[in-house]
């Protein structure tokens, strides 16, 4: 007798991905509804240009902000310092820096540049808000609120290191 050996060929299987895409199609709409969307606002600045000094001899305000630890110091790149504004009790005197500010802009109105030199530890919120107390001032003048520009163009930069009284000794040389 003959038998005949009958065998199963196994044909392999296709991938069900079936529950994969009833989770997607769940998934996606949850995600794009609950998702936060944020504006980060730009604001366009430029760095100090190497130059030697001479070209800028032009009789005109070289405005520059250094943040120090201690205070704000308000200067002329070529004039030297003009103010400093030590800190209070709560911080940085924006208010100062700003009221400062205006009086050099009705002195020089067609100065638009100014330079913020900030110490390597200075925070990004301190270097913002110099930078609105330098660009902007919020006046009110029976009506709404307007901004009125003060130097808009701001460079941003390494702040030079703060020369200190030389530190004398006890001892006799």
């Amino acid at each position: 007798m003959s038998y005949r050996v009958r065998r199963l060929r196994k044909r392999p299987l296709g991938l069900d991905i079936t529950a994969f895409m009833n989770m997607i199609v769940v998934l996606v709409p949850f995600l794009l509804t609950t998702a936060v969307f944020s504006r980060a606002a730009v604001l366009e600045l430029s760095l100090p240009a190497q130059s030697s000094g001479f070209d800028k001899l032009k009789g005109d305000l070289q405005l520059e902000i250094v943040i120090r630890r201690d205070a704000l110091e308000i200067g002329d790149r070529i004039g030297g310092l003009l103010r400093r504004v030590e800190n209070t009790s709560k911080g940085y005197d924006f208010q100062t820096l700003s009221s400062l500010m205006q009086q050099l802009k009705t002195r020089f109105p067609d100065k638009l540049e100014a330079t913020i030199l900030a110490e390597p530890d200075t925070s990004y919120d301190i270097l913002v808000q110099t930078m609105d107390a330098v660009r902007v001032v919020k006046t009110s003048q029976s009506g709404p609120a307007a901004h009125v520009e003060l130097f808009p163009e701001i460079s941003v930069g390494d702040a030079p290191v703060a020369t200190r009284a030389p530190v004398k000794s006890g001892k006799g040389s």
